[in-house]
């Protein structure tokens, strides 16, 4: 989460600016470490480490000490579970992509509800929840901005986010795209007179 620093939320917050001087959307960013823990694949990951550890011992030409296979076994438990939690992409290993998936659509919708999102007078708020550990983007329009919008570009605009996650520089890219979205928004959700921001830009939500 370090890249996501207080130069990146300036980018950030003027790119939203920008899209809502041309329109009556209201754009919320939330990012978010994950959308889970889940524990019990680093419990998985270490159970696993720790089984080899023991197939090795068992067809070891070599002669171990009793207790230095109990011991040798109990560390490579620690060994894996500390891997699985320091290791991303390990840890990534023993969780389905549709659990992930999953949880980060929950995750999403208890931001829009708890933040307040859906609170618009005209219904116009878009909440967009980056969760970088499952590398998945959750866009969540409130009831007037989803149907102003097609719902093909909808769609299109969805699948071009996950693509943030394969650039080399994930900061740059999610402003990239959201700098995409300005014509969509100006076209399908027209801006109106002296229109107020209802949503902060920087919204904090605990869950």
């Amino acid at each position: 989460m370090e890249r996501f620093n207080d130069a990146f939320k300036s980018k950030l917050y003027k790119s939203i600016e920008e899209i809502e001087k041309n329109s009556l959307v209201e754009i919320v960013t939330v990012i978010r470490a994950n959308s889970g823990m889940y524990r019990d694949a680093s419990l998985w990951f270490a159970v696993v480490f720790m089984f080899l550890c023991s197939i090795f011992f068992m067809f070891s030409p070599f002669v171990f000490d009793v207790y230095m296979i109990w011991i040798s076994t109990f560390i490579a438990f620690i060994i894996g579970w500390l891997c699985a939690e320091l290791i991303k992409p390990v840890k990534r290993l023993f969780i389905g992509k549709k659990r992930m998936n999953k949880n980060t659509e929950i995750y999403g919708r208890a931001v829009f509800q708890k933040g307040g999102i859906g609170h618009t007078e005209k219904m116009t708020g878009v909440l967009i929840y980056v969760s970088v550990f499952e590398k998945q983007v959750e866009i969540i329009p409130d009831r007037g901005a989803f149907t102003l919008i097609p719902a093909e570009v909808w769609e299109k605009m969805k699948t071009d986010f996950q693509t943030i996650f394969q650039q080399k520089d994930t900061c740059e890219a999610l402003i990239s795209m959201l700098d995409s979205t300005k014509p969509v928004f100006s076209q399908y959700i027209l801006p109106i007179e002296n229109d107020i921001n209802e949503l902060p830009d920087n919204l904090e939500v605990e869950l």
